[in-house]
C-alpha cells in the first residue's frame, strides 16, 4: 500500500527577514556574512508597556504624560495600589485610558542565522540568505515570533510550572519546549511571564483555544490529547537548545538555522540513502509495521501513532493509550518521518 510521506524534519535553503521595531541604523552592508549573534544594527524605542485597568485613577497626574521611577506608586484601581513596573511614563490616551510605557532603550537587532545579507530595505528590514532545518508542527497558532530556544528535560506535570519559573532566569523573548504535554495553567503562566512561544508534544483543545484568543505562539508536534513528542524531534531540539530560532505559525514550522557545512553533510547523507530507494522517499512509501503515521480520521484526527498491523485497505494503529490498536481506513493517514 503506497502512502504519502510527511517529513517531520526537512532541510532548506531559504531567506530570513529581520525587522527593526522602529527605524534604525545598520552596522552591516549587502554581501556581508553574518552569524547568529552578530548585530545587524540598532534602534531606540520603548520595549515594554502595561495597559492599566479601566478603574485606574492616577495620583498627582496633571498632564497627559508623566515620568515615574520603578516601584513608585502611580495610582489605584479600586482598593488595589499600582506601582511602576519599570522606569517610564504614565500616558493618558485619547480614550481617557492609561498606559505605562517603559523609557526608551537601545535595542540591537540580531542576525539569528548563518548567512549573507542579501538586501537592506531602507532603515527597517534586512533579508538574509541562509539555510535551516524546519520541524513540522501538527498544529500551531498563526503567529510569527523569534527568540532563544530553551528545551526542558521532559519534566513531570507537577514540575512543569516550577521549571518555567525557575529553570530559566527570564522567560521573556524565549521559545520554550515544555514537554510531551502542556496544561492550560502552564501556558497561561508562560504568557504572563512574556515568553514568545511554547512548544509541546500535545495539548488539549482548551489550551490551543487560549493561545489563539491571546495571539500567543503555541506549536504542537504530535496532536491533540496526551501524545508523546516524536523521539527524533525531541533529540533534535535538545541538540540545538539555546540557539536562536523562528516560530512560523502560518507555515506550521519551527525554523532552526544551521551552518552551510551542516546542511551539505545532511544533503549528502540523504542523497546516498535515496540512491538505494526504488520509490522516491520524498513523496510516497509502502506502509510497514512500526512506522509513525499521522491519522486523518475522527476521533483521532491529527494524532500520531505507530502501525501495529496492515490489512488490504486499512491499517491498525497504536497511540500509546493502552495495548489496543485502532483500525484506520485508507487513505486517512500519512507516513511521518
Amino acid at each position: 500500500m503506497l502512502v504519502p510521506v510527511v517529513r517531520r524534519i526537512t532541510e532548506n535553503k531559504c531567506f530570513v527577514e529581520r525587522v527593526f521595531p522602529v527605524d534604525g541604523e545598520w552596522d552591516v552592508s549587502v554581501g556581508d556574512f553574518v552569524e547568529p549573534f552578530d548585530y545587524l544594527g540598532k534602534c531606540r524605542f520603548s520595549q515594554n508597556s502595561m495597559i492599566l485597568p479601566e478603574k485606574f485613577k492616577p495620583i498627582n497626574f496633571a498632564s497627559p504624560r508623566k515620568f515615574y521611577y520603578k516601584d513608585t506608586l502611580i495610582g489605584k484601581a479600586g482598593k488595589e495600589k499600582i506601582y511602576a513596573p519599570y522606569d517610564g511614563n504614565l500616558v493618558e490616551n485619547r480614550d481617557k485610558k492609561y498606559v505605562f510605557e517603559e523609557i526608551e532603550r537601545d535595542y540591537s537587532l540580531l542576525s539569528g542565522v548563518w548567512g549573507n545579507v542579501k538586501s537592506l530595505f531602507e532603515n527597517r528590514s534586512a533579508l538574509i540568505e541562509t539555510q535551516s532545518r524546519d520541524v513540522l508542527f501538527s498544529a500551531s497558532t498563526n503567529v510569527y515570533v523569534s527568540g532563544e530556544l530553551v528545551v526542558f528535560p521532559n519534566p513531570s506535570d507537577i514540575l512543569k510550572k516550577s521549571y518555567l519559573e525557575n529553570f530559566i532566569k527570564d522567560a521573556r523573548k524565549k521559545i520554550i519546549y515544555i514537554g510531551n504535554n502542556v496544561s492550560l495553567d502552564v501556558v497561561r503562566r508562560a504568557y504572563e511571564l512574556g515568553a514568545s512561544a511554547i512548544l509541546s508534544g500535545s495539548v488539549h483543545s482548551e489550551v490551543f483555544e487560549f493561545a489563539q484568543k491571546y495571539n500567543f505562539g503555541l506549536g504542537v508536534f504530535s496532536g491533540f490529547g496526551d501524545i508523546r513528542t516524536p523521539e527524533e524531534v525531541y533529540k533534535f531540539l535538545s541538540s540545538v537548545s539555546y540557539r536562536y530560532v523562528f516560530f512560523e505559525g502560518e507555515k506550521n514550522i519551527l525554523r532552526v538555522p544551521i551552518r552551510k557545512e551542516d546542511l551539505d553533510k545532511i544533503s549528502a547523507r540523504n542523497n546516498k540513502k535515496e540512491l538505494n530507494e526504488k520509490i522516491d522517499p520524498k513523496y510516497v512509501k509502502n506502509i510497514e509495521k512500526n512506522m509513525n503515521v499521522q491519522v486523518l480520521q475522527k476521533p483521532y484526527f491529527g494524532w500520531i501513532g505507530i502501525v501495529d498491523s496492515i490489512s488490504e485497505s486499512s491499517i491498525f494503529v497504536k497511540f500509546g493509550l493502552n495495548d489496543k490498536s485502532v483500525e484506520i481506513q485508507s487513505p486517512n493517514f500519512l507516513i511521518v518521518e
